[in-house]
C-alpha cells in the first residue's frame, strides 16, 4: 500500500475519528499556543479534518483524500508537511489500513494540552518561545493564570474527600462489575510520547559544579529533558550550562525556573549561535571509512565537531546570513521528533546550504531528505555521506540511460543542451579560407540569373 509518510495520496481513502478525551479540546488554546508552532497550513488542516468528523463512523463512511486537497486548496506536498506537524505536536494520530477497496487512513484527533501543561512541555514551550519571542511568551503564561489569585496568601486545603461523602461497596471496588469491565475494554490505552535519545551530556560533572550553589537539586532531575534538548540543539558544554542554569534560579526560593531558563538560552544563542565552540560529539572513525575519500573524511570531522545550530550558523556566516527562527524549528524537529543525531543533521545542513547553494533550510525539502535517510538506516555522519554518494551515483546512472541532451543540474531542474549546427564543427582554417576564382565566377552567375527573374 502507499505510504502516507511519503506523500499525501489523493486516491487513498480516509476517515476521521477522535480520542475518547477529545472533549477536553480547547479551540482558544489551539489558536494561542499551537498555531504559532505548527503554522497556518497545519492549523487549517486540523480544522479541515475536524469538519469531516462523524459520530459513530464506519468504514463505509470513508472518502477520498482528494476531498481534503480541494478543501484545503493546497498541494499534496504542503498537506503532507502540515500533517506531519500535527502528528509531531500530538494533535493527530495516523493509522493506515488496507482492504479489498484499497488503501485508507484513519486520522484520530487528539485534545489540546492545557496552557499550563503546554508551557511545562520542554519541546513545545521551546518552539513557542522561538516563534513568538520572550514578551509574547510571558503574556501567554500570564493569560494561562488569569483565573488564579494575583496574590499568594497562606492557605490550607479543607476539601472533603470522595469517601467522606459517598459510600461504595468494597467488593465492587476490588472486583469491577461486568458492565464496567466491558466499557473499559472499548477504550484504547494511549501510549506515552517517546523520549529523546540519550545524549552525551556529562551530568555527573554538572552536578559537581552545582554542588555548592544555591539551587534545589531535585529541580535538575525534574527538568532533565529540557536541559538535554538545549544541550543537543545548541551544543552547550557543561561549564556554560552551569552558568545558564544559575541565571535561571529564582533568588527568592532557590528553585530552578524552567520558563526563565528557556528565555536565557534563547537570548544567549539567538542568531549569533554558540560562542563556546563546544562539541556535541566525538571524532569517531566511520565504520565504512574505507568508502569515503580524504575530502569526505575531513568533512566528517567538521560535522562531528559542532551542535546543529552552531554548524548551520557557521555555514551562514560564509555568505553573511544568519540562522532564522524557522530553521531553528526545523533543527529542533529533526533532533527531537525524527531522532537524527547532531552529526547527521549537520551533514544534511551542509548538503542543502553548501552543496546545493540554497540560502535557507526549507521544511518540505529537509523532511524529504530526512525521511529517505531514516528509511535507509542512516545513523551517523559517515552513513549520511555514503547515502549522498549513493544518491548521486544512482542519479548519474539514470541520466546516462535517458535522453543525451537533457540533464539535471544541482537544484534538480532540467537543462536543455541545444544541438549545434554542422558549420560549427568545421575548423577555423576552413571557415576563413578564401574562395577560388572559379567559385567566385559561379556565385556571380547565380546572382545574375536571380536578378533576371
Amino acid at each position: 500500500m502507499a505510504k502516507q509518510e511519503d506523500q499525501f495520496a489523493p486516491q487513498a481513502a480516509f476517515l476521521v475519528t477522535a480520542a475518547s478525551d477529545f472533549v477536553n479540546f480547547n479551540a482558544t488554546t489551539l489558536a494561542r499556543f499551537y498555531q504559532p508552532v505548527v503554522g497556518p497550513t497545519a492549523f487549517s488542516l486540523f480544522y479541515a479534518l475536524h469538519s469531516q468528523l462523524l459520530e459513530r463512523p464506519t468504514l463505509a463512511d470513508r472518502r477520498l483524500q482528494a476531498v481534503l486537497i480541494r478543501q484545503m486548496n493546497a498541494g499534496a506536498e504542503q498537506i503532507t508537511h502540515a500533517l506531519h506537524r500535527l502528528e509531531a505536536v500530538g494533535l493527530v494520530r495516523t493509522f493506515a489500513g488496507n482492504d479489498e477497496q484499497g488503501d485508507f487512513y484513519v486520522y484520530q484527533l487528539q485534545p489540546t494540552l492545557s496552557p499550563a501543561a503546554f508551557i511545562e512541555d520542554d519541546l513545545l514551550s521551546v518552539l513557542l518561545l522561538e516563534a513568538v519571542g520572550s514578551a509574547a511568551f510571558a503574556h501567554l503564561a500570564k493569560w494561562a493564570r488569569r483565573y488564579e489569585l494575583t496574590s499568594r496568601p497562606q492557605l490550607r486545603e479543607v476539601s472533603h474527600r470522595f469517601l467522606d461523602e459517598f459510600h461504595v461497596a468494597a467488593e465492587s471496588v476490588i472486583t469491577a462489575p461486568a458492565p464496567i469491565k466491558e466499557a473499559r475494554q472499548q477504550f484504547s490505552v494511549e501510549t506515552a510520547r517517546p523520549s529523546l535519545a540519550a545524549s552525551d551530556f556529562d551530568w555527573p560533572t554538572l552536578f559537581q559544579l552545582l554542588a555548592n550553589q544555591p539551587l534545589v537539586k531535585k529541580d535538575l532531575d525534574a527538568h532533565r529533558q529540557l536541559i538535554e534538548v538545549e544541550h543537543q540543539l545548541y551544543g552547550i558544554d557543561v561549564p556554560t550550562m552551569k552558568d545558564l542554569i544559575l541565571k535561571a534560579v529564582n533568588l527568592a526560593d532557590n528553585h530552578f525556573d524552567a520558563a526563565k531558563f528557556k528565555r536565557v538560552v534563547a537570548a544567549a544563542y539567538r542568531q549569533t549561535g554558540s560562542s563556546t565552540g563546544s562539541s556535541t560529539g566525538t571524532n569517531q572513525p566511520a565504520k565504512k571509512g574505507q568508502e569515503l575519500t580524504a575530502k569526505d573524511q575531513q568533512l566528517l570531522k567538521s560535522v562531528t565537531g559542532y551542535a546543529p545550530v552552531d554548524f548551520l550558523q557557521g555555514l551562514k556566516e560564509q555568505t553573511g546570513g544568519f540562522v532564522t527562527a524557522s530553521e531553528r524549528h526545523i533543527l529542533t524537529h529533526l533532533l527531537a521528533d525524527v531522532k537524527l543525531s547532531p552529526e547527521v543533521i549537520n551533514v544534511l545542513s551542509w548538503y542543502v546550504i553548501a552543496e546545493l547553494d540554497n540560502d535557507l533550510l526549507k521544511a518540505n525539502f529537509v523532511d524529504a531528505i530526512a525521511n529517505s535517510w531514516v528509511k535507509a538506516g542512516v545513523h551517523d555522519g559517515a552513513s549520511a555521506l555514503l547515502q549522498l554518494k549513493n544518491f548521486n551515483q544512482q542519479r548519474a546512472a539514470g541520466q546516462s540511460k535517458g535522453r543525451p541532451r537533457q540533464r539535471k543540474n544541482y537544484r534538480g531542474r532540467s537543462q536543455i543542451e541545444e544541438q549545434m549546427p554542422e558549420w560549427t564543427k568545421t575548423s577555423q582554417a576552413e571557415r576563413t579560407k578564401k574562395a577560388s576564382q572559379a567559385e567566385v565566377q559561379e556565385v556571380q552567375a547565380l546572382l545574375a540569373k536571380r536578378k533576371q527573374k
